[in-house]
This record gives structure tokens, C-alpha cells and sequence, in this order.
């Protein structure tokens, strides 16, 4: 682990977390041991959810499969926007910028400050 990547701070980078059943890898790192990138955070679970609805045991496994597809494919819209805002300058800077802002606030790339630039 590099010292740019945070370790994850509910298996301190251990990538397991003790179980009366023995060590199990961490649910919030997945097993890697630090901190996950927002986008691979919510794939990563996404395909936790998708392994756990196969099979027909829940009986709602086409609506998860659905959901899920749903959810992609309004994350990948969300991130061509939020590309598209940062390479073209062409147009209303504070449109721009506002499109930018909530495709960046749904899509969790980029920290955000909470003081005004004015």
C-alpha cells in the first residue's frame, strides 16, 4: 500500500475483520485493506448484490438484475456528463460548472469544500 491510499478504517487495513466464525474479509474495503474510490466502491458492491440474488431464492432477482442495470447505466451517463463539463469551456461558465457539481455530488469522484469560491 502506498502512502497516497488510506487504509481502511474499519479493518485498519488488514483487509479482514474478526467473526465469532473466524476472519472474514471486510465489508467496507472488500478485503483490500484501504480505503475504495467511489465508483469501484459501488461496483464492487453492486456485484455483491448481483451474486447474492442468483439462483431464485429470493424471488426477486429479475427486479434486482433490473435495478442494477438501471444504476450503471445512470452512473456511466452521469460520468460522460461530468467528463464532457471539464473538457469543453465552450458555454455558460455557471451552467457548466453547475452541471459538473451534481453530476460530481451523485457520482462521489471528487471531494467537495464546503466554503464559497467567489
Amino acid at each position: 500500500m502506498d502512502a497516497t491510499t488510506e487504509r481502511c478504517g474499519s479493518c485498519q487495513g488488514g483487509g479482514e475483520i474478526g467473526t465469532d466464525y473466524g476472519p472474514v474479509p471486510c465489508h467496507d474495503c472488500f478485503g483490500e485493506g484501504r480505503q475504495l474510490a467511489s465508483l469501484e466502491r459501488t461496483e464492487w458492491r453492486l456485484r455483491d448484490i448481483e451474486r447474492n440474488h442468483r439462483g431464485g431464492t429470493h424471488g426477486c432477482e429479475a427486479d434486482v438484475q433490473w435495478l442494477i442495470h438501471e444504476l450503471r447505466q445512470s452512473r456511466e451517463a452521469l460520468l460522460e456528463i461530468l467528463s464532457r463539463g471539464q473538457d469543453e469551456a465552450a458555454g455558460p461558465p455557471e451552467l457548466s460548472a453547475a452541471v459538473q457539481f451534481a453530476a460530481n455530488r451523485a457520482l462521489g469522484l471528487y471531494s467537495v469544500n464546503d466554503h464559497k469560491v467567489e
